[in-house]
């Protein structure tokens, strides 16, 4: 059962470590150039995040004896991670193996990433406030990824003259 931030920040670490396993995997099987490109740059920003977080959890020793989460919190965040494939011993390499085409990669890791904004934003609040702005950093990384996702997916599905055309959505800032 969690009890602190620090586990928070543990779990938080598993989540990266994995998604990196995940995409590493992916980007060795993908097909296409700009797939292997994209799956190779979720990789090292995996690796990047969690190193990012392994520092924040030495400062949140640092800090000493943290208040511990409140039931209700531990409760919900505890269900947010026992949802959440990547904050599991699992093996991604072998997950992403299974996988028989770009699409269901694609959707499988904005899963993922969705599942991890989630989980930063409650993570979030167990931080103190002076650490606040590394994990809403991390969240707004992990937005821009569900977004690369949200882009590659619809070069894929859709035909170039399609892709090309000025359709400007909410979250579509890359193109």
């Amino acid at each position: 059962m969690l009890n602190s931030p620090i586990e928070l920040a543990e779990i938080a670490m598993n989540i990266e470590k994995n998604g990196l396993a995940f995409y590493t995997a992916l980007a060795s099987k993908a097909q296409g150039e700009k797939v292997k490109e994209i799956f190779s740059f979720m990789a090292e920003e995996e690796k990047e995040h969690y190193t990012t977080f392994k520092k924040l959890k030495e400062k949140l020793i640092a800090y000493g004896v943290l208040e511990p989460l409140e039931e209700e919190y531990r409760d919900y965040v505890q269900e947010l991670v026992d949802s959440n494939v990547f904050s599991k011993d699992i093996d991604a390499a072998e997950q992403a193996a299974g996988l028989s085409d770009p699409v269901e990669a694609i959707n499988l890791a904005l899963g993922f990433e969705k599942d991890s904004v989630i989980f930063f934003l409650q993570f979030r609040k167990a931080v103190p406030e002076d650490e606040k702005f590394v994990v809403e950093e991390l969240i707004a990384e992990e937005n821009h990824h569900i977004n690369r996702l949200l882009v590659m997916r619809k070069a894929i599905i859709e035909t170039p003259e399609e892709f090309y055309q000025s359709h400007v959505k909410i979250g579509d800032a890359e193109r």
